[in-house]
């Protein structure tokens, strides 16, 4: 007997609902949190600098990843800071401590991002 395919049983309309969810979900988050505004105005300046010093491929690829990773944490942070607020408008320790610490991996690896692109770029100024 053949099974019959619904939506949900379909891979390519799942992978297809998936991406639009995801596309949904980072276009959202652009329109909405600053973070991410000053993430991309950042992301934006570091684009025109690597015209600007001519930086090769190899860098442009480790700087990208960079980007696309801090993008990526900010997003899970965001979603953090949402899901605590959805459970509890009250201050309460716990809270602070799950939106604390989704900031943090983002502040960790913004400076790591930091640190590198400095580096990648001194090393084109010097």
């Amino acid at each position: 007997m053949k099974k019959e395919l619904r939506d949900k049983d379909n891979v390519f309309v799942h992978f297809y609902n998936s991406c639009k969810y995801s596309l949904a979900g980072l276009f959202t988050s652009i329109k909405t949190e600053r973070s991410l505004h000053l993430l991309l105005l950042s992301i934006a300046f570091v684009i025109v600098m690597c015209i600007i010093l001519e930086v090769d491929a190899r860098d442009i690829i480790t700087i990208s990843m960079l980007a696309i990773f801090l993008l990526a944490m900010e997003l899970m942070n965001t979603a953090i800071e949402h899901t605590v607020d959805m459970v509890t408008k009250e201050f309460h320790p716990l809270a602070k401590k799950a939106k604390d610490c989704g900031s943090a991996a983002s502040f960790v690896i913004a400076v790591l991002a930091i640190i590198i692109v400095i580096y990648i770029f001194l090393s084109y100024i010097l």
